[in-house]
């Protein structure tokens, strides 16, 4: 897997207006399956997806390979009806500059152009998920937490319906 192709792919899914919150969707299925209490699974970073199909969404999460998530995590997906795939991989990116053995002067072209880093190839391990959208759909999100501090999302949007601007809500509290 390269650092380009991640790129693109997550700039394509970008593009999509429903990915991002779908992508949330993922989350919280991962959070209400309690997957997340078991060893790296939080540190995992999507390099694919969500694929979105008629009964199904599939995300890819990479993790360095030194972090393996716990294969129970995996396992309590399973029980829940998710399909799991483990695969090895990968990752090629580039190396940072600093120091001239940073430099690969053979794809360098002229003394004029920038330098380019030499490669690095880092072991990762590719988890692909599929969790059925029965899943997906049942997730209503009615709050959301910043900072600690729980917020009503209905009481926002009746807000935004009322027409309450700020020194209204500040009146009222």
């Amino acid at each position: 897997m390269d650092q380009k192709q991640v790129i693109d792919k997550l700039s394509d899914t970008i593009d999509r207006g429903n990915a991002l919150e779908t992508l949330m969707q993922v989350d919280e299925v991962l959070e209400s399956i309690n997957v997340y209490a078991y060893e790296n699974w939080i540190e995992g970073e999507v390099v694919d997806g969500p694929q979105i199909e008629r009964y199904w969404v599939t995300v890819t999460l990479m993790y360095p390979r030194k972090l393996m998530p716990n294969p129970d995590g995996a396992k309590r997906l399973i029980d829940a009806g998710c399909k799991v795939y483990y695969a090895k991989d990968e990752f090629i990116t580039a190396a940072k500059l600093k120091t001239p053995d940073d430099v690969d002067y053979e794809q360098r072209g002229g003394s004029d152009e920038q330098p380019k880093a030499k490669e690095v190839k880092r072991p990762v391990w590719l988890i692909t998920l599929e969790i059925p959208r029965q899943f997906m759909d049942s997730i209503v999100v009615d709050k959301l937490q910043v900072d600690d501090m729980d917020i009503d999302v209905d009481s926002v949007e009746q807000a935004y319906d009322d027409d309450l601007g700020e020194d209204d809500v500040i009146r009222n509290q």
